[in-house]
């Protein structure tokens, strides 16, 4: 019976943000960036005048190249088509001219009195020059990690977000080794953005190859000084995302069902307490054991699945 009162919460809820200012929604860019349908640009009321056409629309540029990555190359359902959204009807992205860079991703559902349509939100520094810097793209995956997962201990959440950017630079690394200790290992879960480095190399030893195919039409969009939006070279372990995306939300809903929460209303406590990591790292495992048997794994990584395999839930 307990089950079944947390199984039928299985989407979040809409709240009502009643006290926040009034927002402007922005037009419809033109022009010939790659559109998302889905996606809508605010502005506080007060001070649409501020942003600069050109600096919008290069957001809205990357926004669109990077959601189609995040879905043709990692291949991740978008978070509009995930359970915990499917109240959403789209993706807000505020443009803050109160600040001129960062960003933050938010996780509710969430409607106000300028905006009575249910969405799911993003906020950006109204003066971030996307052509210089991947922090829309960085905010936008922090959104599927939020639509797939409960987890936001910084080493996952901040640590991938992170990786994501090299699907735009085309920087991807081999990294240093894998944690060989424990205190190696608790040194990687205690970090936040430096994770990246764990990441890299966790997914290079998934996929040594490191060949990715990505669309034309993605290849040939430009800023408007004429910089290419993605910039090719090797990205190692782009087909094990999914999968690693997969466990982590069975692991999350194994843990709601534990603990008797809504499988999305957990506390924000809780979502980044390194209580739950023991759960992360036994999603790890299994999903790189899914995607490269022990045998075809290579030896440091072999040797990094013994370590954790202790440690698990």
């Amino acid at each position: 019976m307990a089950q079944q009162t947390v199984a039928s919460q299985s989407a979040g809820t809409c709240h009502l943000l009643s006290r926040e200012p009034p927002l402007s929604l922005l037009p419809a860019p033109q022009g010939d960036a790659v559109s998302e349908k889905g996606v809508h640009f605010f502005v506080d009321a007060s001070y649409q005048s501020d942003i600069d056409p050109v600096q919008r629309e290069d957001i809205e540029r990357q926004l669109a190249v990077a959601d189609a990555l995040y879905q043709e190359v990692l291949r991740l359902t978008p978070p509009l088509q995930m359970p915990r959204y499917q109240q959403a009807d789209f993706i807000m992205v505020i443009l803050r001219t109160d600040q001129t860079r960062g960003g933050q991703a938010y996780d509710e559902v969430v409607r106000n009195p300028s905006v009575p349509e249910c969405h799911i939100r993003m906020a950006l520094g109204g003066q971030v020059d996307a052509a210089h810097n991947l922090t829309p793209a960085h905010e936008l995956f922090h959104l599927y990690q939020n639509a797939h997962m409960m987890f936001k201990q910084a080493w996952v959440h901040e640590g991938l977000a992170r990786w994501s950017e090299s699907l735009l630079r085309g920087d991807g690394h081999s990294g240093p080794a894998l944690p060989a200790d424990r205190d190696a290992l608790e040194a990687v879960m205690q970090s936040s953005y430096s994770a990246v480095a764990f990441w890299q190399r966790l997914f290079y030893l998934t996929d040594t190859q490191g060949d990715v195919a990505v669309p034309e039409a993605l290849v040939s969009q430009r800023y408007h000084n004429g910089q290419p939006i993605v910039a090719l070279g090797r990205l190692y372990g782009a087909d094990f995302m999914s999968h690693l995306f997969a466990e982590l939300h069975q692991a999350g809903v194994a843990v709601s069902y534990r603990e008797q929460w809504p499988i999305y209303g957990w506390a924000e406590s809780e979502q980044r307490s390194p209580r739950h990591n023991p759960a992360i790292l036994s999603a790890l495992y299994k999903a790189v054991s899914t995607y490269l048997p022990v045998a075809s794994q290579p030896d440091e990584l072999r040797a990094f699945m013994q370590l954790i395999a202790p440690l698990m839930e």
